[in-house]
């Protein structure tokens, strides 16, 4: 999501929702976010110039007053900015597994972002990637296809 930009933005993925309804709740673990976010890191192509973890920016610092959303970028800044709150970072939380994956595609849109992208453009390098998790088989491939079915639908 840009901040500073009419793009719509991130908002809680539909596996995200699915982590909220089986009860994940926010962890505090400054310890356990950095292995988070390490482990989502080692999964893509490249890595970001910084990742930073924030609280939860209030509906006037987010556009069209947003409020579930999971990351974001500043205009002009490389830095991707993951929201401490988010669903799937506290999912990433609980341990290794499909929400490392997840994350990882999150911040690859961000990345896009950060390279210049618009909306549309960092939502289909998210999706390119998880596709390219999906056929690698890193992740199951029926719940990945239906994950992937979802993320395209939102356009």
């Amino acid at each position: 999501m840009l901040v500073g930009n009419s793009a719509f933005g991130r908002v809680l993925g539909p596996l995200a929702v699915l982590a909220a309804l089986l009860g994940f709740s926010p962890v505090d673990a400054a310890g356990a976010y950095d292995e988070a976010v390490a482990r989502a890191l080692r999964l893509l192509p490249r890595r970001p110039d910084q990742v930073v973890i924030v609280d939860r920016p209030n509906e006037s610092q987010v556009p069209h007053g947003r409020p579930h959303v999971e990351a974001f970028i500043n205009r002009g800044d490389r830095v991707v900015f993951l929201v401490r709150q988010g669903v799937t970072l506290q999912a990433t939380l609980k341990g290794s597994g499909v929400f490392d994956y997840v994350l990882a595609t999150i911040i690859w849109h961000e990345m896009a972002h950060v390279d210049g992208a618009d909306e549309a453009s960092a939502q289909r390098a998210e999706e390119q990637l998880w596709r390219e998790f999906v056929t690698a088989r890193r992740v199951d491939s029926i719940r990945g296809m239906q994950y992937l079915a979802l993320l395209e639908k939102r356009r």
